[in-house]
């Protein structure tokens, strides 16, 4: 088993099971606890919260509750995105992680409040256990206008917009906000929170990016090389809604070829650091290449 399997199925229960038993206990009205743990215990990779607390590991810190707690924090943020992401007037889907969306499930306007409630809710879990006005800085400036909700509106926007189809640039930026920014953060707030040297933030930093923008092209791909079965949502939709992405883009080849190279420039970022748990994170990406 690799270093990054055996952390990942260590502490993968441990986050599950912090979520489930704080959706219930910190909640006061159990039909919106319910809601909100729907899309929460949905399922999922749980990405963000390992990759925070993979850097923490990398940098030799003991992971204790507080650190779990700051890492589900990230979980529901990144699911509050998902939630309203699926709504009929973002993309309209009717499943995500296997299941029935929140709305599909619940109502619009429950799966928006559920949306509105894990947000904020997110960010306290991790004030409360960071204790760090530094890291309610990194993750609201990730999530902002100028991070994943300003990448989503470009999305939005950019959609059957011919003008922007070839704008390599665009592409790139809007595609680096909407998801990247969130990955990026989850590493930035663990190196400042683990006191990573200077020398360490760079190439943590570098890394976050390589693999927030591999990321996002990694899904692009999935959305045509995964049937829904395999994806856990509608999959070969993009083309056909007039989206404008790496993949509409570049193609298929140049796409793939492109995520190779984010992989190796990402695996390149780590060398000097204790990294073998954040280096398996790069391996996610084989099943599309």
């Amino acid at each position: 088993m690799t270093a990054f399997k055996y952390f990942q199925n260590e502490w993968t229960p441990v986050i599950n099971e912090y979520l489930e038993k704080h959706l219930t206990a910190d909640i006061d009205d159990q039909k919106i606890s319910q809601i909100m743990s729907y899309s929460v215990m949905a399922g999922g990779k749980r990405l963000r919260p390992l990759l925070f607390l993979s850097t923490l590991n990398s940098l030799g810190k003991v992971i204790t509750e507080k650190e779990v707690k700051i890492a589900c924090g990230i979980e529901l943020i990144h699911t509050y995105s998902l939630i309203h992401d699926d709504l009929p007037a973002m993309d309209n889907d009717d499943y995500r992680r296997g299941k029935l969306t929140s709305h599909k499930k619940w109502g619009e306007a429950e799966a928006i409040l559920a949306g509105d409630a894990l947000l904020p809710l997110g960010i306290q879990w991790i004030a409360e256990g960071s204790q760090s006005a530094a890291l309610v800085e990194i993750i609201t400036k990730a999530i902002g206008p100028n991070g994943m909700v300003g990448g989503q509106y470009l999305d939005i926007n950019s959609t059957n917009n011919d003008s922007v189809a070839e704008d390599a640039e665009f592409i790139n930026r809007m595609e680096w906000l909407k998801t990247g920014c969130l990955i990026q953060a989850s590493v930035n707030m663990a190196a400042i929170y683990g006191e990573a040297s200077q020398v360490e933030q760079v190439k943590l930093d570098d890394f976050a990016k390589m693999f927030g923008r591999a990321y996002q092209i990694y899904d692009d791909l999935v959305d045509v090389v995964e049937t829904s079965e395999e994806a856990g949502k509608a999959t070969h939709k993009d083309q056909e809604e007039g989206k404008n992405n790496t993949l509409t883009l570049l193609g298929i080849d140049k796409s793939r070829k492109e995520l190779t190279d984010l992989i190796k420039q990402a695996k390149d970022d780590l060398n000097g650091l204790n990294s073998e748990v954040l280096a398996g994170f790069l391996d996610l990406y084989k099943k599309v290449l």
